[in-house]
């Protein structure tokens, strides 16, 4: 399957159902992932053509570090930097 076409068969899903689960990301071969990456990626693709959500969102759900950024903006002073 190509990119365009898990696009596309993505964007279909998501039309019929906004709530579709995410394609499973499991392999056990290094072709594997690569297909499983490449499908994470065009549902991603097929949410945002959608606008289902934004792409600050998209950033947000497939960071590894989640910020809370009501809090991010503190600075800590340390005497023997100041």
């Amino acid at each position: 399957m190509t990119f365009a076409e898990a696009v596309a068969r993505f964007t279909a899903q998501l039309r019929e159902n906004s709530a579709a689960p995410r394609p499973d990301f499991l392999f056990e071969t290094v072709d594997q992932m690569r297909e499983s990456k490449m499908l994470q990626r065009a549902f991603d693709q097929a949410q945002l053509d959608l606008g289902l959500v934004t792409p600050s969102e998209m950033q947000r759900l497939n960071s590894a570090v989640q910020v809370d950024h009501a809090t991010a903006h503190r600075v800590i002073r340390y005497p023997q930097y100041v």
